[in-house]
C-alpha cells in the first residue's frame, strides 16, 4: 500500500511532491486537517490556565508523536532549545529522541526479508510473513523479539551473526516515505500561502526546503553508512573516536542498515 510513494525516494524535489499530491487531493487535504487539529489542541492547552508548564509539554509531545516522523523530528530539535521553549517543556519533549511507538515486528521482518533479498528465516524460529523458504538457513543466529529502540523513521533490533558478532539491525518504518512526503508537501504549501501574505521574513519555504532535503537524505540508509565513515575519518586526528561500522556481508539498503553493536550510554546519562 506504500509502494506508490517509493518513486519519491531520492533527493528532495518540491516540484515533484506538488505534482504527486496534485493527483491525490483527498490524501493531501486529510493530512492538512490532521495538522490543523493538532495545532488547535496544542493552542487550547497553551491557553488553559489549569494546564501547568509540564502539562503543556506533555500535550505537545503527544500531538507531535501522533503526527509522525516530520513532527517528531521537529520535537527532537525543540527538546534541545530551551532558548525557544520553557526548559520544563524541553524535558517533556526529550523522550521523542529515543522513545517512539514501534511498528509491528512482523512488518519489520517482512521488510528485512525484502530489502536483504533473503528467502529463508530471519533467525531460528523467526520468519517473515509468507517466508519463501521457512526451512532454509536463517539470516542471523538470533534476533531480539522486539526492538531495542524505536525512533521517528525506524527501529533497531539487536541480532547475532553466525560468527557470534553482535549487530544492530535498523529497519525503516514501512510508512515513513509516505508520511515524510505528505507532511513536507503540506508544510511547503501552507508556508508558501503564509509567505505570500507578507508574514515572516520571506524565506519560510526555503528553510523548510533545507530541512526537507536533509530528511529525504536520511531516508536512504546507504547515505547514513557513508556519512558515518566520513565522520570517523574527519576525527581520526583525535585517536579515540570510532563509529559503528556497517557489516560488509550485509550491505546497507535504502531501508535496512546492519552495523556492529556498540554498548554505550545516552548523552544525558554522561
Amino acid at each position: 500500500r506504500y509502494s506508490a510513494y517509493e518513486q519519491l525516494r531520492g533527493p528532495y524535489d518540491r516540484a515533484a511532491l506538488q505534482r504527486f499530491f496534485a493527483l491525490r487531493p483527498l490524501e493531501f487535504g486529510g493530512r492538512l486537517v490532521e495538522f490543523t487539529r493538532a495545532a488547535i489542541a496544542i493552542r487550547d492547552s497553551w491557553r488553559r490556565e489549569s494546564d501547568d508548564t509540564q502539562a503543556r509539554g506533555v500535550r505537545l509531545r503527544e500531538q507531535l508523536a501522533v503526527l509522525g516522523p516530520v513532527a517528531v523530528k521537529l520535537g527532537q530539535t525543540l527538546s534541545q532549545r530551551p532558548d525557544i521553549l520553557d526548559e520544563e517543556i524541553c524535558e517533556e519533549l526529550k523522550p521523542l529522541q529515543t522513545t517512539n511507538k514501534p511498528f509491528d515486528d512482523a512488518e519489520a521482518m517482512r521488510l528485512l526479508s525484502e530489502e536483504l533479498e533473503w528467502r529463508g528465516p530471519i533467525a531460528p524460529g523467526v520468519c517473515a510473513p509468507e517466508c519463501a523458504e521457512p526451512d532454509g538457513a536463517p539470516l542471523f543466529a538470533s534476533i531480539s523479539a522486539s526492538p531495542i529502540a524505536s525512533a521517528s523513521l525506524g527501529q533497531v533490533y539487536k541480532a547475532t551473526l553466525h560468527d557470534g558478532s553482535e549487530v544492530a539491525v535498523k529497519v525503516q518504518r514501512p510508512s515513513a516515505m509516505r508520511q515524510v512526503a505528505t507532511d513536507f508537501a503540506v508544510l511547503t504549501t501552507v508556508l508558501y500561502g503564509i509567505q505570500s501574505t507578507g508574514w515572516g521574513n520571506g524565506d519560510l519555504v526555503e528553510i523548510t526546503d533545507i530541512v526537507a532535503a536533509g530528511v529525504f537524505e536520511e531516508m536512504d540508509y546507504r547515505n547514513e553508512a557513508v556519512n558515518a565513515q566520513r565522520f570517523e575519518r574527519s576525527l581520526d586526528f583525535l585517536g579515540y573516536v570510532s563509529v559503528p561500522a556497517a557489516v560488509p556481508s550485509l550491505p546497507p539498503t535504502p531501508r535496512v542498515l546492519v552495523t556492529e553493536w556498540v554498548a554505550g550510554r545516552h548523552l544525558s546519562d554522561l
